[in-house]
């Protein structure tokens, strides 16, 4: 899938802060570009709505749709989506820099968002708003692998290609697509991944599943066939036999 980005490589950028001063920091980046024509973006407009400023439009993914495409200088971030790709559908609406403010907890969303841009986004901590060390987790946040978003993306597209059949088959029959039917294939799929990521992650705990346990009532170290515990060995203490001797008569001429 292709998505419309005239922002450069190296003006994408990300700003790790805490979360109780994630507000505090858009108001200093929304002051050090005044200047600029600004689109600060949100999965809901509720904790930006209090800033105003002529050059400074605050919005949130799904209400997206309504603004001019490549309208802005300066894309903030407020917070990350679930879907990498609304992300990537956030970057057309701006031509110049990019900026991401992220918290511990939404650490973990970056990853999918660099696979799709093929680079990794530079951290730059901002002065006066640096994450305080004591209060960064000691375990890196999950990422997931390559194949586990390969696998995301292939079920999401068996989604979209399931979802255009009913559409089609509705059409032919002159009907509408029933919402409840499309909305089926939605939520299959994501119990599907729901139920993959449980397993997984049950198989690399230390618990088993039943197909990973070995067959049988016994461990493989309570079968005797396996014990050699009491075969005596060259070390015995019981006497040898000595070995036999065989003489051959011979033939004696006198």
């Amino acid at each position: 899938m292709s998505y419309k980005n005239s922002i450069k490589r190296h003006n994408h950028k990300v700003h790790p802060c805490d979360a109780h001063r994630k507000q505090n920091l858009l108001k200093h980046l929304i002051d050090v570009h005044e200047n600029k024509k600004i689109l600060v973006l949100s999965k809901a407009n509720t904790s930006t709505t209090e800033i105003e400023d002529k050059n400074l439009t605050l919005s949130n993914d799904a209400e997206l749709s309504t603004l001019e495409e490549g309208s802005f200088d300066i894309l903030i971030s407020f917070d990350l989506p679930n879907d990498p790709d609304i992300y990537m559908k956030r970057l057309a609406y701006a031509n110049t820099l990019a900026l991401i403010l992220v918290t511990d907890a939404e650490e973990a969303k970056l990853y999918p968002i660099e696979t799709l841009l093929g680079k990794n986004l530079p951290r730059e901590s901002v002065q006066g708003y640096e994450v305080l060390r004591s209060q960064k987790k000691k375990n890196p946040p999950h990422r997931p692998t390559k194949a586990q978003l390969a696998e995301e993306e292939a079920v999401k597209q068996g989604v979209r290609d399931k979802q255009d059949k009913i559409r089609e088959w509705a059409a032919k029959r002159g009907e509408e697509a029933s919402a409840e039917e499309l909305k089926k294939v939605e939520d299959d799929a994501t119990k599907f991944l729901k139920d993959s990521k449980a397993d997984l992650k049950e198989k690399n705990s230390f618990g088993k599943k039943d197909w990973d346990k070995p067959k049988g009532d016994k461990k493989p170290w309570e079968n005797k066939s396996n014990d050699y515990r009491g075969n005596k060995t060259s070390t015995s203490t019981t006497a040898k036999r000595a070995p036999r001797k065989i003489i051959m008569p011979t033939n004696k001429k006198g």
